[in-house]
């Protein structure tokens, strides 16, 4: 994991489609989801839809709101990212409204059982939101409460193959019906997204 960073947030751009599902309908099927907390029951099978409102063009890199592991790039960017020889899961990105230019999704996949010692991620979540998290009552899956990326604890080793660029962690994150996963990202190609969308992301290290 020596080559990975976090690709840190600055701001979301944009809203899946429809609005009653958070967009995880056209991405996982109508029983792909947890309809309690909002956590996928199954890989990726569907486009992401993004509203076509709020965009004048398509441009850069960016995450929208709601689906917070959910890595956007311009076709352009995608492509470009490919030819650099950057092994990345993509699926075309398709808009409700008018749509404001091609895009891809990055499906990033989950690697490893876990990337942090419960122990820490447990007194570090107790700490800012006085509970660790929840365990859904519907779905039986447990979600730590959110951390911003410099409270998240030290990243434990886990073996990324040589064609693995992004990655996402085994464990989930969130409250209600907000659920993500930690997203780690080559350097060169954090670099590169960075590059073409400074106002969307920036590189932090990651604790080991």
């Amino acid at each position: 994991m020596s080559d990975f960073v976090d690709l840190e947030l600055r701001r979301n751009r944009g809203w899946p489609w429809p609005e009653d599902s958070w967009g995880l309908t056209p991405m996982y099927g109508e029983e792909g989801w947890c309809r309690s907390c909002g956590v996928p029951k199954r890989p990726q099978c569907g486009s992401l839809i993004l509203q076509g409102r709020g965009f004048g063009s398509v441009e850069g890199a960016w995450v929208p709101n709601w689906q917070f592991d959910a890595y956007c790039l311009e076709r352009f960017l995608a492509e470009q990212a490919v030819a650099f020889g950057f092994a990345l899961p993509l699926l075309p990105i398709e808009w409700h409204g008018q749509s404001p230019g091609d895009a891809m999704q990055i499906v990033a996949p989950t690697i490893g059982v876990a990337w942090f010692e419960p122990d820490e991620l447990r007194a570090r979540t107790i700490a800012k939101h006085g509970a660790a998290g929840a365990r859904c009552d519907e779905c039986g899956v447990w979600r730590w409460y959110p951390l911003l990326s410099e409270e998240m604890p030290p990243y434990r080793y886990v073996a990324m193959g040589d064609d693995v660029h992004v990655a996402g962690s085994p464990e989930w994150f969130g409250d209600g019906h907000k659920a993500f996963r930690q997203i780690i990202v080559r350097r060169g190609l954090a670099e590169m997204i960075v590059a073409a969308s400074p106002r969307d992301f920036r590189i932090r290290e990651i604790q080991r």
